[in-house]
């Protein structure tokens, strides 16, 4: 059968050849090389046109119409040395025109010299925006100023690509996308200008919304590889396919080596990809074929990766089967022409090549504009008016006349004839040929976009490595697009896959697939303290609570022997309150950071908690009375020793409350003003990363919200942006002076021992104590506000050692001294021979003191002598101070003054 009709063929090209003059189209298309070989298959399409122009008594009737191919290597350079040839001399001139080039970066060049050589080209395929004359880069100013448009002479068949994704605009509108991502493929020469207009077309429709660019080296596996790791991490759920069908096995099958997956088994979610119209319809097993021995990515599992993704398409040949073309002949007749003659005399010598149906189409329709805008021109062009008059028919030699001038490039004739190619409407094989649009008249008008869908229609229960698919129709219209809702999102690569619960709903945003998971529908779940960690620290303070208060009522009830009476009692008692309320900070920081795993909703003290900044209180406050009570008693001894009249000093109790009061007046101040100025409420600082997260929960729509419960500066409620912090910062400040002074003063009175009297030794252990813990554990706590867990460990375990310390060493020594040391052997000797240590060791001192001023030998050894004097006359001198001691205990025991005169 197809031998029949190819013999029809050759019968119609030796019959209709009888001497007639002969018109030479030149065909600008790729073959041959690499890739590009299949562009080769659009020739038996031009010969089927050819023949049927030359069999048509409508058009050209009295010429004969060949086809001459131009191998342009799909190479702007070798495209422009075959124009020289195309051009010829001026003795020889023979070339009506141009059909081609196929390529947009080709067809820029051959377009943009048709002006300057004056003929005429028609492109079946170049589809790039810059070639529009809505493209600033397109027009150009004369010498006289005017602007024009630099591809004047020549027409496009396929409408600008990036047109089509006026259909994705749309859909994006209509699912509420507000989160759009493009994969671009770089080092694609041939495709470089698309690729570069699809971004800026993207950029210009979307400026309302957020639109993310990513880009990778073409056949560069690791770029590629890097492109998807960056996608995956910001879980992209619509993204843009820029990028050649070579490189989109490479892409597909890294996405599905990182488990960047399009769909779950699991979760409703969906990773939409829209690929480019470009693509062919089996282009998947088209690429795994094509990779022969390098295929490391079954079909399955590219379609996994890919999923049922969204192609926007024009609708092409939208003529009816059993209706007669504007040609004159049949559809069905034409494409059974182009199959018998590709098949009978192309086939075998282009192995790659193949019945190309779009492209098929678009260059039998750009034939045959350029056939019968040359029987317009020809017949029909009215040289007196410069305009094509229908009624009017140019005799032979008028004919004769308007051929000579266009072959030799003379006058605006290349113009005239695309002005008779605007005028042309007429049914062809892809659809409606006509120019009706204003903003860019070179490019054909009239199409309406459509949107196809890939299909799985079987898999053989998820488990094959081989799918059958297809692509559908699911979303067409010129001005409104209409989508079948009842189908388009419910499809999946899953046989058994779970379909959203709002699918049987009318509600279309209810069935798209979101662009990112939902926050308002999301957990949101603590980072936080283990509850484990949480009840071991809180039963542990609670234990230092108990002991605190067991050493009050200790206090308490021994308070009238003279170990606890000399020890000043009213001070321990604050030291013990202090150590309550550092207990009880413990498990209130522990609630403030929120218990881990748990839902924000269960923590709503925390909006309290933080409203007043409760911990900043309670830890302030018991840190400021523990140790300033223990600061106080330490002042007391150290200012004893350092006075030269100790017997003059006189501190007692009372006035140290006074001090603990004036301390804890500088906090209430500090953290009363920053409670004034500032305000502050419950944040959830999300701490989610998609990279550690299960490759199918990526594609969860309500997804746990992991996060940290912070306390911010509220602005809304102040009225001013910033917080101000320095009062936190000087009260930090100021408790870091305190610790240091008392360090100083611990350090000072290390080596006075006067149990009777004072604590002087243990407090000194206490404060060192609080010193280092509190200087390791401040810096460390800094670094680790992202590990909670940690961090709450470290401050628990540092307080809760450091206070546990501090009571102990304070009261244990006193219930060692009642429990072993009967009252009889505390006597006025024993306070006496305390008193002669600290008078020895002033002497010394001062003696030393003496050696070391600079005076000459005899005042240095007269003032050495009576020092040595006085010490001798101390030991009579030390029954007076025992009395003074004797009679100051027994007024401190009858509780007459509490005032210690020393």
């Amino acid at each position: 059968m197809r031998i029949f009709h190819a013999a029809i063929l050759i019968y119609f090209q030796l019959y209709a050849s009888s001497e007639k003059p002969v018109l030479k189209l030149a065909l600008f298309i790729p073959g041959n090389i690499g890739g590009f070989a299949e562009s080769k298959s659009l020739l038996p399409m031009a010969d089927v046109a050819r023949l049927q122009i030359n069999s048509s008594p409508n058009y050209l009737r009295d010429y004969q119409l060949e086809t001459h191919w131009f191998n342009t290597k799909a190479d702007a350079g070798k495209a422009i040395q075959e124009l020289f040839t195309f051009i010829g001399t001026e003795e020889k001139r023979e070339y009506v025109g141009i059909v081609g080039p196929v390529f947009t970066d080709v067809t820029k060049y051959i377009s943009e010299l048709a002006p300057f050589f004056n003929y005429v080209s028609v492109s079946p395929t170049a589809s790039s925006s810059s070639l529009s004359q809505a493209s600033n880069k397109s027009m150009e100013e004369d010498i006289n100023g005017e602007r024009k448009y630099i591809y004047r002479n020549s027409l496009r068949l396929h409408p600008v690509e990036t047109d089509m994704y006026k259909a994705v605009f749309q859909l994006a509108g209509q699912c509420d996308w507000d989160k759009i991502h493009i994969l671009s493929g770089e080092g694609q020469n041939d495709m470089s200008e698309f690729r570069s207009s699809v971004i800026k077309v993207f950029t210009d429709k979307m400026k309302d919304k957020s639109l993310y660019r990513y880009s990778f080296t073409s056949s560069n596996k690791e770029s590629i590889k890097n492109a998807l790791k960056e996608l995956k991490k910001s879980n992209a759920r619509i993204i843009i396919a820029n990028f050649d069908e070579d490189d989109a096995y490479d892409v597909f099958c890294e996405a599905y080596k990182l488990g960047f997956l399009s769909e779950s088994p699991e979760y409703t979610g969906k990773r939409v990809w829209v690929l480019p119209s470009s693509y062919k319809n089996n282009w998947v097993t088209q690429q795994v074929n094509k990779k022969q021995s390098n295929v490391t990515c079954s079909k399955k599992e590219i379609i996994q990766a890919v999923g049922t993704y969204l192609t926007p398409q024009f609708q092409w040949n939208t003529t009816r089967l059993d209706e007669e073309m504007g040609t004159g002949y049949y559809f069905t007749e034409t494409w059974q022409n182009y199959s018998d003659l590709f098949y009978s005399q192309y086939a075998e010598d282009c192995p790659a090549c193949q019945i190309e149906e779009k492209a098929g189409s678009l260059m039998y329709d750009s034939v045959w504009t350029f056939a019968m805008g040359l029987d317009k021109f020809l017949y029909h062009f009215d040289v007196t008016t410069g305009r094509i008059n229908e009624h009017q028919w140019n005799s032979n030699s008028r004919r004769e006349e308007l051929l000579e001038e266009l072959l030799k490039r003379q006058g605006n004739r290349s113009s005239n004839l695309i002005s008779a190619m605007l005028q042309l409407s007429f049914e062809g094989a892809s659809g409606r040929i006509e120019f009706s649009n204003w903003v860019d008249r070179s490019c054909r008008s009239g199409f309406k976009v459509k949107i196809q869908q890939l299909r799985v229609l079987k898999c053989d229960n998820d488990t094959s490595d081989e799918c059958d698919v297809e692509l559908v129709d699911v979303c067409a219209g010129e001005d409104e697009l209409s989508c079948e809702t009842n189908s388009m999102w419910d499809t999946s690569i899953y046989s058994s896959r779970y379909i959203q619960t709002c699918s049987n709903s009318s509600d279309f945003k209810c069935r798209c697939p979101v662009d990112e998971p939902i926050q308002d529908q999301m957990d949101q779940i603590i980072i936080g303290i283990p509850l484990t960690s949480l009840i071991f620290f809180t039963v542990t303070a609670l234990l230092g609570i108990l002991l605190a208060i067991t050493f009050l009522i200790f206090n308490l009830v021994y308070m009238k022997e003279r170990v606890i009476k000399m020890s000043s009692p009213i001070i321990n008692n604050i030291i013990l309150l202090g150590a309550v309320l550092l207990y009880s900070y413990v498990p209130l920081l522990a609630l403030t950071m929120g218990i881990d795993n748990y839902s924000i909703l269960d923590e709503n003290h925390l909006i309290k908690l933080c409203s007043v900044k409760l911990e900043h209180w309670v830890f302030f406050i018991g840190f400021t009375t523990t140790f300033g009570a223990l600061f106080a008693k330490t002042w007391r001894v150290y200012t004893i020793f350092t006075s030269k009249q100790p017997r003059n000093i006189i501190l007692s109790d009372w006035k140290l409350i006074v001090l603990i009061g004036i301390l804890l007046s500088v906090d209430v101040v500090l953290l009363g003003t920053n409670e004034y100025l500032n305000r502050y409420k419950w944040a959830f600082q999300t701490a989610n990363s998609t990279v550690t997260l299960n490759n199918y929960h990526l594609l969860d729509d309500t997804p746990d919200q992991y996060g940290f419960v912070t306390c911010q500066f509220d602005s809304k409620a102040t009225e001013r942006e910033h917080e101000t912090p320095w009062l936190i910062t000087v009260t930090i400040i100021y408790k870091g002076l305190l610790l240091i002074f008392g360090a100083f003063i611990a350090f000072q009175t290390r080596n006075i021992s006067i149990p009777a009297l004072n604590d002087s030794k243990y407090i000194g252990i206490s404060i060192y104590t609080i010193v280092v813990i509190f200087t390791v554990a401040g810096p460390v706590s800094f670094f680790l506000k992202s590990q909670p867990e940690l961090l709450f460990g470290i401050q628990a375990a540092g307080i809760i050692f450091s206070t546990t310390v501090m009571i102990c060493l304070v009261f244990l020594p006193k219930a060692y001294q009642l429990r072993y040391q009967p009252k009889e052997a505390i006597k006025n000797q024993t306070v006496a021979r305390d008193w002669d240590s600290l008078a020895v060791s002033r002497r010394e001192s001062e003696i030393q003191q003496v050696k070391n001023v600079r005076l000459d030998g005899n005042k240095r050894d007269t003032a050495i002598k009576l020092l040595q004097s006085n010490g001798r006359n101390g030991e009579s001198g030390s029954h007076d101070i025992s009395g003074s001691l004797n009679n100051l205990t027994d007024r401190c025991s009858r509780g007459a003054s509490q005032e210690l005169d020393y």
